[in-house]
């Protein structure tokens, strides 16, 4: 299986997020037995919220393949500064560790179950923080995710940056 996660879809993977789908454009063939990967990455991502956010990534993270058309991403120690580009005064820092659990669909989209921390960003969802188990599709024709739907607590990020 070869996935790719765009960083305007998911920080799930962060990535969480995976994607975290999200921190940087993976495409994955790495064994399982292998460390994860240093994350040092800073880019603006925009039209998510309502202003520009520069978010700042140092961690690290791996995408693991599995059988049958599944991976999990993982982001041991990944932190996250999220800033207001218009606000610079407005800014959050995230611990994002969490997992994102990927499957691929007979439709060609993937489910992703993401568990522990994650943050999520694209437009048609906005920036969000999730924290427990929670489930989205991601669209490969268009990039775009589905609202998570789970248990636990999700956090409106740029409610927390505005």
């Amino acid at each position: 299986m070869n996935i790719t996660l765009q960083r305007t879809t998911l920080m799930v993977c962060v990535l969480a997020g995976a994607l975290a789908l999200a921190v940087a454009l993976v495409t994955a063939r790495a064994a399982s037995a292998a460390p994860p990967e240093p994350i040092n990455d800073s880019f603006t991502v925009e039209e998510v919220c309502d202003f520009p956010v520069l978010n700042e990534a140092t961690g690290k993270g791996k995408l693991i393949e599995l059988p049958g058309g599944r991976a999990v991403g993982i982001s041991p120690g990944l932190r996250v500064t999220l800033t207001n580009t218009e606000e610079p005064t407005h800014q959050v820092t995230y611990v994002i560790t969490g997992a994102a659990h990927v499957t691929e669909l007979g439709s060609g989209d993937l489910s992703v179950v993401l568990t522990g921390r994650n943050l999520l960003f694209d437009p048609n969802i906005g920036m969000l923080l999730t924290i427990g188990r929670f489930t989205s599709v991601l669209d490969l024709e268009d990039g775009t995710l589905t609202p998570p739907t789970g248990k636990g607590r999700v956090i409106d990020v740029c409610d927390r940056l505005a």
